[in-house]
């Protein structure tokens, strides 16, 4: 039985990865009918190379999405939103933020991929919400979000909001101290379309990726039904590999000099965060939600 389980489990998230893929096919035609150019490949880098990267990496993707998933409440319909929006705006939106940057790519360039990748995002997350439920079913989706909100006053919200709003961005410039010796030299010579952004251009773009991860991770937050423990490790897991380590993999044209240390970096950077999500907004609020499903039972 569990050889059966464990073979169904393993179908399932090859039809998340299939599906994933053919909604970046359908994707790749929106931008193509939008008449959209695309950001320009760095040297060396091939496009059906990169599209069989994508092919072989999307059952990671998949398998991300469903350790989120399965500790999800609420219905489908939630789900479906909540994981494809956590989808599209930490795997593409955030990197398509980045890559202005830190990159030669042009506006243009970057709303192509930030288009073509609504898609599959959508398409996975729903695929992953319906295939992979979670084990138990939960309380509704408004009963959750009062119980979560009137867990504390308004006042100790807005105070925790605001700091789980910026915190990303004294992470990223901590462990980005580290690796910088490593790494700086390829960004100040501009090698594979990198380049060197001023400390204000920066500064900019941290506070709108860290405001842009609360949004895409507090839903996960609100509706999580499992433990705190079990939140911190999956979130980070999806996190670290979403941001970058995919994309890190992918990145067979750089040497292993500069994707190594941007790994790790990414990886600290990542767990960190998620730690100090469930320690502002997580901490004291299980109760609240364990009384309100105990009731709902």
């Amino acid at each position: 039985m569990k050889t059966k389980s464990f073979f169904l489990t393993v179908g399932k998230l090859l039809l998340c990865s299939i599906v994933f893929i053919l909604g970046a096919i359908i994707g790749g035609m929106v931008v193509t009918f939008l008449g959209l150019q695309p950001p320009p490949m760095p040297e060396g880098v091939d496009g059906n190379r990169a599209f069989l990267i994508l092919m072989l990496e999307s059952p990671l993707l998949a398998l991300t999405l469903i350790l989120i998933a399965r500790g999800l409440g609420g219905g489908l319909l939630p789900r479906a939103v909540i994981l494809s929006f956590f989808t599209w705006a930490v795997y593409t939106l955030n990197t398509t933020i980045e890559t202005l940057v830190f990159t030669t790519t042009t506006v243009e360039g970057a709303i192509f991929t930030t288009v073509s990748f609504l898609p599959p995002s959508i398409f996975c997350g729903t695929a992953v919400a319906w295939l992979f439920p979670p084990p138990e079913k939960g309380i509704g989706v408004v009963k959750m979000v009062k119980a979560y909100f009137g867990s504390r006053k308004t006042g100790a919200w807005i105070g925790r909001l605001i700091a789980s709003a910026v915190v990303f961005v004294p992470i990223y410039l901590f462990f980005g101290s580290l690796v910088a010796p490593l790494t700086a030299q390829y960004f100040q010579e501009n090698v594979y379309g990198l380049r060197m952004p001023s400390q204000e251009e920066m500064l900019l773009v941290l506070v709108v990726r860290s405001a842009l991860f609360l949004l895409a991770c507090l839903p996960i937050i609100v509706m999580w039904q499992r433990s705190e423990w079990n939140l911190f490790l999956n979130l980070g897991i999806a996190l670290f590999v979403l941001v970058g380590f995919l994309y890190m993999l992918g990145a067979y044209y750089m040497p292993l000099t500069v994707r190594v240390p941007h790994t790790l970096e990414i990886l600290a950077d990542s767990f960190t965060y998620a730690g100090l999500l469930v320690v502002l907004l997580v901490k004291s609020t299980s109760k609240t939600t364990q009384t309100l499903e105990a009731r709902a039972m």
